[in-house]
């Protein structure tokens, strides 16, 4: 079983091919992305299945980061991988940018992530016993980190990420729990233009 995972949410975005063989033996192929990545998800697919040996055909299942994260970069990746799984008929399996991330970074156990949100702000989770929750609209950055050395708590900045989330979505979309879920892109935050439509942002 092999899936293509897009990770065009986090200020690093990447590609990663994932597979377990009939062994059950994992194994995970990196590929960063520009971070300008719209234009670059195609070559770099390309030349990431090449390096391999691989043809799109040989994909069982493409998984995508669903959100939050960057506006544009959700919609382009978004927009990418489900054309991809609709062209090779396989299932598209969205995933979570924070389930991500707590599966990248299963240590330590009390932890909150976050994740720049832009204009000082920050989209932030919380992992508590296990379980994870999502604050539900960005933060002021200070705040969220003032709250973590209030609480005694690790900070897991996202922004360092760099690849691992990607190779994470692919792992979680190789589970036999996950399913094929319509996409919803959770974006975090309206978009700098309806904020100004809106009154919010000046």
């Amino acid at each position: 079983m092999r899936v293509l995972a897009l990770d065009t949410a986090s200020p690093f975005p990447a590609l990663a091919l994932v597979e377990v063989s009939d062994t059950g033996r994992e194994s995970e192929r990196l590929r960063p992305l520009p971070r300008a990545a719209a234009e670059a998800i195609a070559p770099e697919l390309a030349e990431l299945l090449r390096e391999n040996g691989l043809s799109p055909a040989s994909l069982n299942g493409v998984a995508v980061l669903s959100g939050p994260g960057s506006f544009t970069g959700l919609r382009a990746g978004l927009a990418f991988a489900r054309g991809l799984a609709r062209a090779l008929e396989v299932p598209l399996k969205p995933v979570g940018t924070f389930r991500a991330a707590s599966n990248a970074f299963p240590e330590p156990a009390e932890a909150d992530f976050l994740l720049d949100a832009g204009r000082g702000d920050v989209h932030r989770a919380r992992r508590r016993g296990g379980v994870l929750t999502e604050d539900p609209a960005p933060l002021p950055a200070a705040l969220a980190r003032q709250t973590c050395r209030e609480e005694g708590v690790a900070v897991i900045d996202l922004d360092a990420a760099r690849g691992s989330l990607a190779a994470a979505a692919g792992r979680l979309a190789l589970l036999p729990e996950a399913g094929v879920h319509p996409v919803d892109p959770a974006y975090g935050r309206k978009s700098a233009a309806e904020e100004k439509l809106d009154g919010s942002r000046p």
